[in-house]
């Protein structure tokens, strides 16, 4: 009898922390929003995007949508950080940026979808953020930042929401 060699098994994936792993789903996840519709990206898509098994969306994050907000929170959490580093006199977010758009697109999408998306406008850190820099930068009293943060959020969505349906794909400079 004459034995064939049997091609090598696949190397086991080294083990990861749960910290990683969640932070690779989260990479993942946006990246693969940013090239297909929302509803056609996967958790086995992500997951083999992220070298990751897919029971793992499931554990570390209970659904797809509740990943989907944890990169959405990502996000917003990196336009909160541009606003606060944004020097006096330059715009501090720009409603254009694709990832200022990826995130309030995917968060209306997400509340379409039934998801506790309202969590993510709550405690927002881009509101936080722009409230700071109105007090810091603007001179108005915290109440009055607060108000002019919510006001300039809400607009910068409604720019985002709107302007494709009115043709607008950037503001004229």
């Amino acid at each position: 009898m004459v034995k064939t060699p049997t091609s090598p098994k696949p190397k086991r994936r080294s083990p990861i922390t749960r910290a990683e792993g969640e932070q690779r789903l989260i990479d993942a996840a946006i990246q693969l929003v940013r090239e297909r519709p929302f509803s056609e990206v996967g958790v086995r898509d992500i997951a083999a995007a992220a070298d990751v098994n897919h029971g793992f969306v499931h554990t570390w994050f209970g659904s797809k949508n509740d990943l989907l907000i944890a990169a959405t929170r990502q996000l917003v959490e990196m336009a909160a950080a541009k606003v606060a580093d944004a020097a006096p006199g330059q715009q501090a977010v720009n409603p254009f940026e694709p990832d200022v758009q990826l995130a309030i697109r995917l968060a209306i999408w997400l509340d379409l979808e039934g998801a506790n998306a309202r969590d993510l406008l709550k405690e927002m850190p881009i509101i936080t953020a722009l409230t700071q820099r109105f007090i810091d930068v603007e001179g108005l009293s915290p109440a009055i930042a607060q108000i002019a943060a919510v006001q300039a959020t809400a607009i910068g969505i409604g720019v985002v929401t709107f302007s494709p349906l009115i043709d607008i794909d950037e503001p004229a400079k």
